[in-house]
């Protein structure tokens, strides 16, 4: 068995292509469900972010499993093979184990320290396990992954003065204005989830008190806005307060555009204000038509646009990030350490199994000789010995190999010699 991760993110690919890939809390029992009826794959679980779509696996045989991931992707997302093959990365075993543990610590995220990926991975670990598609080891793996996040952040400073894609967006937006401020701007934000919620946040922080949040629940709308002092308003109204807007930030769930160039072109019309109407879209799939850019008295921006707001403002966080790789690198240790020695036993108890049968196969064939209880007994004795003197070597040195780096790859040797089936093991 291997534990396998393919993946694609940010760094990797354009926010339309993860787009196309992106996988809805709603489609996500499906996606698992598809995942473990294929041919290699025992375990699974499926992390779907604004920045990334990662499928992890245990699998019976590495390239095997892989090829059914890709594939996955391909037929479950309607993405041709071509159009993202030489997009992804894999990761296979240890190094599938650190890549997930880095994601959880917030070091491979597009904003560095990030909190919100921990919430992301304890929920695609939920959902994995309310599904059943995490068992004995993806399930280890990421309870592990989770204490890795919470030993990074409570250890190290990388999650100190917090900053998230939300505010991100709400710095692109302040920059976007000569004054440099948000004051007296009329800001909208579409969709009151929790990207919804910290946006409401940086907003507030930043100065901007004319604030609407629109959402389809009204009363989530009215939750959001109870604690910013905002005005809540419906996804009906939403043409108005578009053209009402300086500032629109929309960061929903919808699986479709809710602005289409209709509406934006309504909108710029009905827009008394000269300044543009200056739009970040932080949902992936994404909120608006990407045609919308070309609207006249309309700037779009999206997460590719975040880009260069990061850079500045996680400086101070990149110190942290060797201390972060540190906490990491005992962990993996550690996790690899328990697999490996859980990868033995059931794999000693096999081979035990096997030879115990061959013994009782043999001593039946003896079975109708004329023996007296004294000489059965003595022959009883005698195998068994045999069977314990021939297996006492090759178990000890496999239980010594099983620790070092090649572990698996003798274990897997010692299975495939001894013709041990997978289901023994």
């Amino acid at each position: 068995m291997s534990l396998v991760v393919i993946g694609i993110n940010h760094n990797s690919a354009p926010v339309e292509l993860l787009e196309r890939l992106s996988i809805s809390d709603e489609r996500l029992p499906k996606a698992l469900h598809q995942l473990c009826t294929s041919d290699h794959i025992l375990e699974a679980a499926v992390l779907s972010t604004c920045n990334r779509i990662e499928v992890y696996t245990v699998v019976t045989k590495f390239h095997a499993g892989a090829q059914d991931i890709r594939n996955f992707l391909s037929e479950f997302c309607h993405v041709a093979p071509e159009d993202f093959s030489d997009r992804i990365y894999t990761y296979h075993d240890d190094s599938a184990i650190r890549h997930l543990f880095r994601v959880a610590a917030g070091v491979d995220s597009m904003i560095v320290g990030e909190s919100e990926i921990l919430g992301q991975v304890r929920r695609a670990y939920q959902a994995a396990t309310e599904e059943g598609s995490v068992q004995r080891v993806l399930g280890a793996a990421f309870r592990k992954a989770l204490r890795v996040g919470k030993r990074a952040r409570t250890e190290t400073a990388i999650g100190r003065n917090p900053v998230s894609i939300s505010s991100a967006a709400v710095e692109l937006a302040r920059r976007a204005f000569e004054e440099g401020t948000l004051s007296g701007k009329k800001v909208a934000i579409v969709g009151a989830g929790k990207m919804g919620r910290l946006a409401a946040q940086a907003l507030h922080s930043a100065g901007a008190t004319d604030v609407t949040v629109v959402n389809r629940s009204e009363e989530k709308a009215a939750e959001v806005a109870l604690r910013f002092d905002a005005v809540p308003r419906s996804l009906e109204e939403l043409p108005g307060v578009l053209s009402a807007s300086d500032i629109v930030i929309t960061s929903t769930t919808s699986p479709a555009t809710i602005i289409d160039r209709g509406m934006a072109e309504r909108a710029a019309g009905a827009r008394t204000s000269r300044t543009p109407l200056f739009i970040v879209d932080i949902a992936v799939p994404r909120d608006v038509e990407p045609s919308v850019q070309d609207v006249p008295g309309i700037v779009l921006r999206d997460i590719d646009d975040l880009r260069g707001v990061v850079e500045a403002s996680i400086g101070s966080r990149l110190s942290e990030v060797s201390k972060v790789e540190e906490v990491i690198t005992d962990e993996v240790r550690s996790f690899v350490d328990w697999q490996r020695s859980s990868e033995i036993s059931p794999t000693v108890s096999a081979l035990v199994a096997w030879a115990e049968t061959i013994r009782a196969a043999e001593l039946g064939r003896v079975r109708d000789l004329e023996l007296t209880d004294e000489q059965r007994a003595a022959v009883e004795k005698l195998t068994e010995r045999i069977v314990s003197k021939l297996l006492h070597p090759p178990l000890n040195r496999a239980k010594e190999l099983a620790s070092s780096k090649q572990g698996h790859m003798y274990l897997t040797a010692l299975r495939e010699l001894f013709e041990l089936d997978d289901e023994d093991v």
